[in-house]
């Protein structure tokens, strides 16, 4: 049986082929350049307002970033989605401002603290500041901020495991405050 000698042969015969020909792909480049995949992946986390923010571009990018954050948590650990996303007037001491805000409820067993935690390293990542937080056995909480053109945005992440409750994640994401009219 003498296979082993052919395939060395063919082996062989590719190896100088290719070494004395040259191979190059379709496309390719000597000289590629860098992508930051990481970067380019996490920037949807971040919401992104032009430094005249009116309420439809506030609602609009204040949403996407919303979605983008709760695309963190895995599809088919999410059981309901109660959205409470609305234009928030102008009180004596604040602006008015977009906000959403999501208490999303889990399957049984998914563990939402770790979820939570892991999801404030991605958005750190991404840009925002982690301001404050609390953890507990049933519970875990954020507050982060992101400077943007138009000024802070503010979210609030949760976790509340409590016993006796199906566990559920809170995301309240704020648009910088609106001009005054």
């Amino acid at each position: 049986m003498r296979r082993p000698a052919a395939l060395a042969a063919v082996a062989l015969t590719l190896t100088l082929g290719l070494a004395l020909g040259g191979c190059n792909l379709v496309g390719s480049s000597a000289q590629p350049k860098p992508t930051n995949t990481a970067a380019s992946a996490l920037g949807s986390l971040v919401p992104s307002y032009p430094t005249t923010l009116t309420a439809a571009i506030a609602k609009k990018n204040t949403v996407r970033a919303a979605d983008a954050i709760q695309g963190l948590i895995a599809n088919t650990e999410i059981v309901h989605v109660d959205d409470q996303s609305k234009l928030v007037a102008a009180t004596t001491s604040t602006g008015s401002f977009y906000g959403v805000e999501r208490a999303i409820t889990t399957t049984t067993g998914f563990d939402v603290i770790p979820q939570a935690q892991a999801m404030e390293k991605l958005l750190v990542q991404a840009g925002w500041v982690s301001r404050n937080s609390t953890s507990s056995t049933a519970g875990y909480s954020v507050a982060l901020t992101v400077a943007t053109a138009a000024g802070a945005s503010v979210l609030l992440l949760q976790a509340d495991e409590a016993p006796g409750s199906p566990p559920a994640i809170l995301i309240e994401l704020e648009s910088p405050d609106l001009p005054g009219k």
